[in-house]
């Protein structure tokens, strides 16, 4: 028996995923639920998916703000020599 079972559970496994997502019909009910949230209920909702990794975004974005607003220097005042009088 459990040979036979072994033998057809790759078939099986296919058609219970097939009717599985049929059935429940996950993607549009998650949909569904999240446009229903409201902006908090939805921040509660992700924030502790990036919790741990909420230090490492506020780097990079510092850094990445860093090295944008340093460019933008270089590129505004590029060729300037001194401050801008006003």
């Amino acid at each position: 028996i459990a040979t036979k079972i072994c033998e057809k559970l790759p078939t099986i496994i296919d058609q219970s995923y097939e009717y599985m997502t049929e059935a429940l019909d996950m993607e549009n009910t998650i949909r569904e639920k999240m446009k229903a949230l409201t902006p908090e209920e939805f921040e509660g909702v992700l924030h502790p998916a990036f919790e741990e990794d909420e230090i490492t975004l506020i780097a990079v974005g510092a850094i990445l703000g860093l090295i944008v607003g340093v460019l933008q220097l270089f590129t505004l005042f590029a060729g300037q020599s001194g401050c801008p009088t006003t």
